[in-house]
C-alpha cells in the first residue's frame, strides 16, 4: 500500500511539473486589436499628410515631430505579456528623388524615435491604450546632391515607412531598416499582414511639388532728360540709366525651378535691326530710343515672345539663387533711325518684359 501511494505521488508531480512549464510559455504574448470590431490586426496609422514644396522653398531642411498615432487600436496582454521592439524604418536616411517636369530634387529623410523597446506585463489578461504604446517620431526632410537615391516618383507624393513595432522574434529576423521595408512598407500591406511577429506599423505620406519659378514687374514710367536735335546728330545721346524692380517666387532651398531668361518684347519697334523703339504718341519725327545693358551694348527687341531679343537676365534650375535677382539695370538713349526726316519733339515708346522658359 506504501509503494503504490508513493507512485501516484510521483506522477502527479510530474504532470504538475509539465503544467508549470509550458502554460506560461504558451500563452505569454500581446496582439493588437481593431477598437471598432474586436477583432486582431497590425496596428496601423497614416501619421499625416505633409506637403515639402513650402517647407523646402528657401531652406535645405525641415523637420517636424508627430506621434505614432495607433487610436482606434488597443494591445492585449496576455499570461505575462512581452516585450516588443520600435524599430526605424528609415535609419541609416531613405533618399527620395522627386522628378518635377525636367527639375530633379534629391531628399534625404532621416527620422528618430525616443524608445527601442517597452515591456508590457499581464497577469492573466491586460488591455493597454494606444497612448500606452504610442511614441513620438522626430521627420528631417533635407535636400541633397544626387545621382543615388532609395526611391524614384514623377508623381510628386512618396509613402514613408517610419515605425516598425515588432516582436523579438521579429527584431532578429528582420535585423536591418532594408529588410523591414522588403518585408511591407505601406500601411495597405501592413494592414494584410499577420501580426505574428508584426504589432504595428506608422508611416507619413509626403508630398513635392516645387512651384515654377517665377518673377513679377511692376508697371514702371521712365523719363529721359530733354535734349536737342542738334546734340542727337553730334552724337550727344543723353544717356539714362534706370533701375527695374523684379521680385521672383518660387524655389527649391533658395534655387529656382525652372530655367529662364528675361527678355523685352514691343509693338513699337522702327527699325530693321529692332533696337529702337517709338510709337504714334511721339510728336517728333525720325527719332526713338534704344536700350543698352551695363556694358551700353544696345538691346535687341523681339516683335513676338520668342528667343530673338537679348537676355536681360537668365537663371538656370537647380544652380542659381532667387534672391540674387532682385532688379534689372538698364539704360535708354536717344537715337535717329531716319536722319532726313528728323525733326523736334517727345518720344514716347512701350516695351513689355517676360520671361522666357527654357
Amino acid at each position: 500500500m506504501h509503494k503504490t501511494i508513493k507512485r501516484l505521488l510521483s506522477m502527479l508531480l510530474w504532470v504538475a511539473g509539465i503544467g508549470a512549464v509550458w502554460l506560461p510559455g504558451a500563452l505569454a504574448y500581446c496582439d493588437p486589436a481593431d477598437i471598432s470590431t474586436g477583432k486582431s490586426a497590425v496596428a496601423v496609422s497614416g501619421i499625416s499628410d505633409l506637403d515639402l514644396a513650402s517647407m523646402l522653398s528657401l531652406t535645405d531642411s525641415y523637420s517636424v515631430t508627430n506621434s505614432s498615432n495607433f487610436s482606434g487600436y488597443k494591445l492585449t496582454c496576455v499570461t505575462g505579456g512581452e516585450t516588443l521592439y520600435y524599430r526605424n524604418g528609415i535609419e541609416g536616411g531613405y533618399t527620395v528623388k522627386f522628378t518635377s517636369g525636367d527639375l530633379d530634387t534629391y531628399i534625404k529623410f532621416t527620422a528618430t524615435l525616443p524608445i527601442s523597446s517597452k515591456s508590457f506585463g499581464a497577469f492573466i489578461t491586460q488591455d493597454y491604450p494606444a497612448s500606452d504604446f504610442d511614441t513620438e517620431i522626430t521627420l528631417t526632410a533635407q535636400v541633397v546632391a544626387g545621382p543615388g537615391y532609395d526611391f524614384a516618383t514623377s508623381g510628386g507624393s512618396v509613402e514613408v515607412p517610419l515605425l516598425y513595432l515588432i516582436t523579438a522574434n521579429g527584431n532578429s529576423t528582420y535585423p536591418t531598416a532594408s529588410a523591414l521595408r522588403d518585408m511591407v512598407n505601406s500601411k495597405a500591406a501592413a494592414a494584410v499582414m499577420s501580426y505574428s511577429d508584426l504589432k504595428g506599423f506608422a508611416s507619413l505620406n509626403l508630398s513635392f511639388s516645387p512651384v515654377s519659378t517665377t518673377c513679377l514687374i511692376d508697371n514702371q514710367q521712365f523719363s529721359l532728360p530733354s535734349t536737342t536735335l542738334y546734340a542727337i546728330r553730334s552724337g550727344e545721346h543723353s544717356d539714362t540709366q534706370f533701375s527695374v524692380p523684379v521680385t521672383c517666387s518660387g524655389s527649391v532651398n533658395s534655387l529656382v525651378t525652372k530655367s529662364f531668361d528675361l527678355r523685352a518684347y514691343s509693338n513699337d519697334i522702327v527699325d530693321d535691326a529692332r533696337y529702337i523703339i517709338r510709337n504714334s504718341s511721339s510728336t517728333s519725327s525720325g527719332i526713338g530710343f534704344q536700350l543698352f545693358n551695363e556694358t551700353a551694348d544696345p538691346l535687341k527687341i523681339s516683335a513676338g515672345y520668342n528667343s530673338s531679343a537679348t537676355s536681360l537676365a537668365s537663371m538656370t534650375a537647380g544652380k542659381d539663387n532667387l534672391g540674387a535677382l532682385t532688379s534689372l539695370n538698364i539704360g535708354a538713349r536717344y537715337k535717329i533711325f531716319d536722319a532726313a526726316a528728323a525733326t523736334p519733339g517727345t518720344v514716347v515708346g512701350t516695351i513689355v518684359i517676360y520671361m522666357e522658359y527654357d
